[in-house]
């Protein structure tokens, strides 16, 4: 209940950014096209995607109504693109198992400012908020905290709950190459050359050539980067690094809703010199890859598809993970749920799951993998920031493989 007053609160505060101009003061209609598979969850808020057929402005903002969602209006978002909106609902029992669903969405404005969700420039990255709740920031500028022994860039650190407790740690003292939300390999291999250690920081720097808020609005906003991966190992003939992986990043950011927030993470590989090759340690743990370096919080959980996990997990199978507990020292337990798409090269993942912090999708694993110039890897992933006992992770994953756009 507490969820759908505050649901309905934030819309009606919404409206009152929302700008309306000349191009859509017609108020038009949208049409939207949305598929909900029978393995949808029900009852549980979720972005969800829906096709726009015909024109929409691109950033349009709209009002929907369908009894799969029940009796209130919530807001659609267009993608800057115009083909595709979006919306965080909860589908009503019954009404999943429908191909085509056909919704009437009203234009009414382009948000603008105040209570919607963006990023912001901060001094040394970008801060991502939603309405006056912090969210994450991206660290774009190289920064350390142990006389440059560390040096890092291109993740995000802190990642807040919903009430601003801080989940995630930055330069931890039991590893201080851990940084946050990251995405890092322990191999880096140019032909026969060792490109440094990214996993640790060592000989390695990632320089972001763009880091821009694209997109921002009632229900999602949306940073991209474009960087490059450099090591002083692999340099021109004038000795400057050369680029040696191009990573072109998207980040989006749903709007919370009840108990649950949902990001979601595409990163982008492709090589830009020959025989560019990837992997993780090189013993039988294979660890690299995204992760995740959660702040221990008291009552710590790990659970995963096979239940509550009781001790490190090493080489585990699974699409999603899940941790919680009591951070810093509050009576509420939250966490976060990480999910793995189904399109992954491995599917499902290998996992290291540990007690005091790392939580690690480990792809490709000890074997590097070829990366290639025309074929870029694709990595995707979902953080479902929960508070309480909202998680439903299991339902959170299934939600996460079975609505896309074809």
């Amino acid at each position: 209940m507490r969820g759908r007053m505050f649901w309905a609160a934030w819309m009606l505060g919404a409206l009152f950014v929302l700008s309306v101009g000349g191009d859509l003061a017609a108020a038009r209609k949208v049409k939207l096209v949305i598929e909900l598979p029978s393995g949808v969850p029900t009852g549980l808020p979720v972005p969800i995607p829906a096709r726009i057929e015909g024109k929409a402005i691109p950033g349009a903002v709209l009002s929907v109504r369908h009894v799969a969602f029940g009796k209130e209006a919530v807001f659609a978002q267009c993608e800057v693109n115009g083909r595709v909106a979006w919306l965080v609902a909860a589908v009503r029992d019954g009404q999943a198992g429908q191909r085509e669903l056909h919704l009437r969405g009203k234009v009414v404005g382009k948000a603008r400012e105040g209570r919607v969700v963006r990023f912001e420039d901060r001094k040394g990255g970008i801060e991502c908020l939603d309405g006056d709740r912090k969210v994450m920031f991206y660290q774009r500028d190289p920064h350390s905290r142990d006389a440059g022994k560390h040096v890092a860039a291109n993740y995000f650190h802190p990642l807040y709950g919903l009430d601003g407790e801080v989940l995630t740690q930055d330069f931890p003292a039991d590893h201080p190459h851990h940084h946050g939300v990251f995405w890092a390999w322990h191999q880096l291999l140019v032909g026969t050359t060792r490109a440094g250690d990214p996993w640790v920081n060592k000989d390695f720097l990632p320089v972001v050539r763009k880091a821009e808020a694209v997109e921002s609005g009632p229900v999602f906003a949306t940073l991209v980067t474009a960087v490059d991966w450099t090591s002083n190992l692999v340099t021109d003939a004038d000795g400057r690094p050369r680029p040696i992986v191009s990573e072109s990043g998207r980040f989006r950011v749903f709007h919370a809703v009840g108990e649950t927030r949902h990001i979601d993470f595409r990163i982008r590989l492709s090589a830009l010199l020959k025989d560019v090759k990837i992997g993780g340690s090189e013993n039988v743990k294979g660890y690299s890859g995204f992760t995740v370096r959660v702040k221990p919080p008291m009552e710590m959980q790990i659970q995963d598809r096979r239940g509550r996990v009781d001790a490190d997990a090493v080489g585990s199978t699974s699409p999603w993970a899940d941790i919680s507990g009591r951070f810093g020292g509050r009576a509420i337990r939250s966490g976060v749920s990480i999910l793995c798409d189904k399109r992954l090269p491995e599917f499902p993942p290998k996992w290291l799951l540990r007690f005091y912090g790392m939580q690690n999708v480990a792809y490709p694993g000890r074997l590097a993998v070829r990366l290639e110039q025309e074929h870029p890897l694709i990595l995707r992933h979902r953080l479902v920031v929960h508070r309480g006992a909202g998680a439903r992770p299991s339902e959170q994953q299934r939600a996460f493989q079975s609505l896309t756009i074809r």
